[in-house]
């Protein structure tokens, strides 16, 4: 029978048991639960399949309170019976995620559980690592780690073994890296700094021989120490703002007393004259053997070197030396030797040399050797410390370290303190304690 015929045979035979049942409100019941029968007996012999297949479930769906729906079934049922995954694979997930709140969601699932059940390294082989951290408070996540813990469980020894460190360092721009971490600055100014302290250190201790010299040779003279001038006048307004008063006394000094400016002594200067002279006669060696292998290699020129030509290189020599001393304290105020001591030539009022004095000091220099040394000794009984060949030209001699402050060594100035008396070419300063 057809399934048609099968379901009009149902409903009639419905019918007559209604009937049979009479008229009134008892009828009108049974016909209530003869319409609950005949629902549930159509769809026991309907083929839903079939009819779905044939109906417009979307406009269906327009027609329905799929809210109300959902009250009425129970969902998990459903669930039960659904291939949840084949749903999914039809379901456009990113619009359905956009409908979701995604944080409530959270709120009810049981993350950990969830990440038992999800493959880690896949998730992150397709999350955007970058785009993660950069939302995420790595700070509160640190926090939150026991570092110590994780450390212990890797094998250090391992990873480093499977590292290769020279294909590593072979992709560092090791020198960009030197060089962007200004190691070589560091360097140079580490040893330049280390060079210049041994370096003031060497000159501490002549200034402090110049000191005991000069004071000894005063006392020796029965003059006052704190009557010398301790510099010319113009480098002392320069360095202090106004003049120094030589007779300050009564206060305590500084633990070192700076001689930037002030006259040079006799151990400084001759120590300074003696290296110049060996320094030049040394350049003056060098520069003629190579100009000599120079001429003899490009053009077969020799020089003779016998007896004979002994005065024309004694002429060379003396030129040589007149060109050292004149070109180099001309130019910068001390030659490379004077420079190395912390010593400058200056006028006598402390303004710079000009060409014409220096050309003169370097002219009256030999006679102050050649008098047996008379022309050097004067500095020791003048009050300026001044040589012959300086009193001739109106020069003087002073300290000078360049950058850096000439200090007299503490030991000294608190020796000097301690007996009542100023060095010469030293000042007390007082101390802003006392």
């Amino acid at each position: 029978m057809p399934p048609r015929a099968r379901l009009l045979l149902v409903v009639l035979l419905l019918a007559a048991q209604a009937n049979q049942a009479g008229p009134g409100r008892g009828g009108r019941l049974r016909l209530s639960s003869l319409t609950g029968s005949v629902s549930n007996r159509v769809i026991e012999e309907v083929d839903v399949d079939a009819v779905v297949q044939r109906v417009d479930v979307q406009a269906l769906l327009d027609r329905i309170d799929v809210d109300a729906l959902l009250g009425r079934v129970d969902v998990d049922a459903v669930l039960d019976r659904v291939d949840v995954d084949r749903v999914l694979d039809r379901v456009d997930v990113h619009r359905l995620l956009d409908r979701v709140d995604v944080d409530r969601l959270l709120d009810r699932v049981d993350v950990n559980a969830v990440l038992d059940r999800v493959e880690i390294d896949r998730l992150l082989e397709r999350a955007d690592l970058d785009r993660l951290l950069s939302r995420v408070d790595v700070d509160a996540i640190a926090s939150r780690i026991d570092l110590d813990g994780q450390i212990r469980r890797v094998d250090l020894d391992a990873a480093v073994a499977q590292v290769d460190l020279d294909a590593a360092i072979a992709g560092v721009d090791v020198e960009g890296l030197v060089r962007r971490a200004g190691i070589p600055e560091l360097i140079t100014e580490s040893t330049g700094q280390a060079a210049n302290s041994a370096l003031d250190l060497a000159r501490r201790q002549l200034v402090a021989v110049d000191v005991g010299v000069v004071g000894l040779l005063q006392r020796l003279l029965r003059r006052d120490p704190a009557e010398l001038a301790p510099g010319p006048p113009l480098l002392l307004t320069n360095r202090q703002g106004e003049v120094q008063d030589p007779t300050l006394s009564g206060s305590r000094t500084r633990a070192r007393a700076e001689v930037s400016g002030y006259y040079a002594g006799p151990a400084s200067r001759i120590l300074a004259f003696a290296g110049d002279v060996v320094a030049s006669a040394a350049a003056f060696t060098a520069v003629t053997v190579t100009i000599s292998w120079l001429l003899a290699v490009s053009a077969g020129i020799t020089f003779d070197t016998t007896e004979r030509a002994g005065p024309v290189w004694a002429v060379a020599l003396g030129t040589w030396y007149l060109l050292w001393w004149w070109a180099t304290i001309s130019v910068s105020g001390r030659t490379p030797v004077m420079a190395l001591v912390g010593l400058k030539v200056v006028c006598r009022a402390g303004n710079p040399i000009s060409a014409g004095r220096a050309l003169l000091r370097a002219l009256l220099q030999p006679l102050s050797v050649l008098l047996f040394g008379l022309g050097f000794a004067v500095m020791l009984i003048d009050r300026e410390r001044r040589a012959f060949h300086d009193l001739a030209a109106g020069a003087a001699v002073v300290y000078d370290w360049g950058g850096r402050p000439a200090e007299l060594p503490a030991p000294i100035t608190q020796w000097l303190a301690e007996r009542g008396g100023v060095a010469p070419g030293v000042q007390q300063a007082p101390d802003q304690g006392s």
